[in-house]
């Protein structure tokens, strides 16, 4: 069975979308539990989870191409089994080693995930909806990232956190016969698609230059992006746990941005879309959010804070998400999305670590939230310096 509404296709992929957030997020989501019972600390925290990025920055290049090749279906079913399979291996291990290289290992199965649905929803909805579609799928790494959070903390204190992490893996699981038995392969649409060949017959790299530059900017942007909302989500429980709050209860608190997310993702790539206008999304989504960064260690009431993180950051996704659909061409976009995710990576890689080293060597919980307001202020100059070379070199 497979199915040919690019609607449906988008819900099945937004499962899908799911297993590499939540296993992005499942140490942070874990930590005080792995703190307290396997010797971590918040510095390691940061390195397990931007390590699990690390893979990304040398297999997101030849993933594009190779997916091309095999199929973007096949693909995506080896990564999301890798991913399952690293994480049922990591809670089976007490060496601090062994746990590095699961977390490798997941984080490679992770670039199959990341790199091709951005490139799967291009196909099904360039010249349509496509920040709308962008931002949903987008919505589906903020819901994964809260329902770790939320989930993983509350299963952990409830069995294990050993328990939780299989739990996690099985989620990812199922989305393998999703795959498997009801998604099938599209041919790329837009302008130049006919002079698409077949995936057989593509060559491994094919790409324009000013492409690469505009491309390596798009990642930067969603890097920025996702970096802010992780170090948020992250360090945002330290920060209620030091006022007070149970480790449950403050990662129920931090997933209430999650939740509204849900909404304020998809609303801000629709609007985007209905206005024309994503850029004012796009930089009211960053310098609003960067406020709240900013007041969130320093005034009351916290959850108030946290759900206009959650609603405010929306503005940015679908913007941020379609650039790379504006200047790529059908035959360049494996290519152009493996250079997005290769930069995307880098900074999801760099940031979380920078974030726990911060909250480690100064001992407040506030510094990862000004840190989190930094990336998130980057996004406005982002946006202004891809805005000035596209209209450069894009006709």
């Amino acid at each position: 069975m497979d199915v040919s509404n690019r609607w449906v296709v988008l819900g099945l992929l937004f499962l899908v979308g799911l297993s590499a957030p939540m296993h992005f997020q499942a140490i942070a989501a874990l930590a005080p539990f792995l703190i307290a019972e396997a010797g971590l600390t918040y510095t390691d925290v940061g390195v397990f989870t931007g390590i699990f990025m690390l893979p990304g920055i040398f297999l997101a290049a030849p993933t594009g191409p190779i997916a091309a090749r095999f199929g973007d279906r096949l693909t995506l079913i080896l990564g999301t089994a890798l991913m399952a399979l690293s994480t049922v291996a990591f809670a089976l291990t007490d060496s601090y080693v062994a746990m590095f290289a699961c977390r490798l290992l997941g984080g490679a199965g992770a670039v199959a995930v990341s790199v091709l649905l951005p490139k799967v929803v291009t196909d099904w909805f360039v010249g349509k909806e496509i920040a709308t579609a962008m931002a949903i799928i987008a919505s589906s790494v903020g819901f994964g990232i809260g329902l770790a959070m939320a989930a993983l903390p509350w299963l952990a204190s409830m069995t294990s956190w050993q328990t939780a992490m299989h739990i996690n893996a099985a989620i990812a699981a199922l989305a393998i016969p999703i795959l498997f038995l009801i998604y099938r392969n599209t041919e790329p649409t837009g302008a130049g698609a006919r002079d698409v060949q077949s995936p057989s017959n593509q060559p491994l790299w094919s790409i324009s230059r000013k492409e690469i530059v505009l491309a390596s900017l798009a990642g930067i942007g969603r890097g920025l992006f996702s970096a802010g909302y992780a170090v948020f989500m992250s360090f945002l429980p330290p920060l209620l746990i030091a006022r007070g709050m149970a480790p449950v209860e403050a990662g129920l608190m931090t997933s209430l941005a999650a939740v509204v997310s849900l909404i304020s993702v998809p609303l801000g790539g629709y609007l985007s879309d209905r206005t024309g206008k994503p850029d004012y999304f796009i930089i009211g989504g960053s310098l609003s959010t960067t406020l709240v960064c900013l007041l969130i260690p320093y005034a009351a009431p916290l959850a108030l804070w946290v759900f206009l993180f959650g609603a405010l950051r929306g503005g940015c996704t679908g913007g941020l998400m379609s650039l790379p659909s504006q200047v790529l061409r059908p035959e360049s976009r494996n290519s152009g999305f493996a250079v997005v995710s290769a930069v995307y990576f880098v900074c999801l890689a760099a940031f979380p670590p920078i974030a726990g080293y911060l909250l480690d060597t100064t001992g407040s919980t506030a510094a990862p939230m000004l840190f989190a307001a930094l990336l998130w202020f980057a996004i406005t100059m982002l946006v202004i310096a891809f805005r000035i070379l596209q209209r450069r070199w894009i006709a």
